[in-house]
């Protein structure tokens, strides 16, 4: 399914699909992290997850024809594959593909409901050091610098729903232990480990583990194992 579509590379910053704007394709993410961000009509914005390779992005256009419900964003340089709404809904027939593309789906709406439960009751540094984690989570496996996050102290706090001045305290408390180094426009975690203790706690308040990423459909897209 990867080769079927026409293959575009992006750097930093690019906005790949527009809330609000209509469909008619989706994209394959090959490489490079991605943020699905909600915008209300005043500027302020939300990040409802991350993104990277392995996923399929804009998918929800394509089944019920309304505008795109979110904006996707490029956190660092990546490639993905386009495919027209109308080929990829024929590959996923061809190749029998609809339940594990209906398995993906749900597996992202269940992500969100432990994501609205995580901004309502978790504290800042768990909500911080669990963001962290799944960046490094999603790169994948070819990601040259995983630990490495391009997003600057506004954009992490901007993420969370937060001032700036919400996670400086966090990030000091961070670096005084060494976690984490900072430098112009990056994060750089030197303890993921302990990072994923903060934001993964042994059982959450509402008694649940849930997944924290739905899952990559790409192995199955390219009928290969990515490893």
């Amino acid at each position: 399914m990867v080769q079927q579509g026409i293959r575009a590379k992006h750097r930093a910053g690019d906005r790949l699909l527009h809330q609000g704007a209509p469909g008619g394709w989706v994209l394959l993410c090959l490489s490079g992290r991605l943020k699905v961000v909600y915008a209300e009509p005043d500027g302020r914005e939300l990040m409802l997850a991350v993104r990277g390779p392995g996923d399929v992005i804009g998918e929800f256009s394509s089944r019920d024809g309304l505008p795109r419900s979110a904006t996707v964003q490029a956190i660092e340089p990546g490639i993905t594959s386009k495919l027209a709404d109308s080929r990829f809904t024929e590959l996923v027939a061809a190749m029998g593909l609809k339940a594990q593309l209906d398995g993906y789906i749900l597996g992202k709406l269940r992500a969100s409901a432990a994501h609205a439960w995580q901004l309502a009751h978790h504290t800042t540094t768990t909500r911080l050091a669990d963001l962290i984690t799944t960046l490094i989570e999603v790169a994948g496996p070819d990601h040259p610098a995983p630990t490495t996050i391009a997003m600057s102290q506004e954009e992490l706090a901007a993420a969370l729903g937060l001032a700036r001045s919400a996670i400086t305290p966090v990030l000091a408390r961070w670096k005084s232990a060494g976690l984490i180094r900072t430098s112009r426009g990056r994060l750089h975690i030197t303890d993921p480990g302990a990072l994923l203790r903060l934001g993964n706690p042994d059982l959450s308040s509402s008694g649940q583990n849930p997944p924290r990423q739905p899952g990559s459909l790409l192995p199955v897209l390219r009928t290969r194992p990515r490893r």
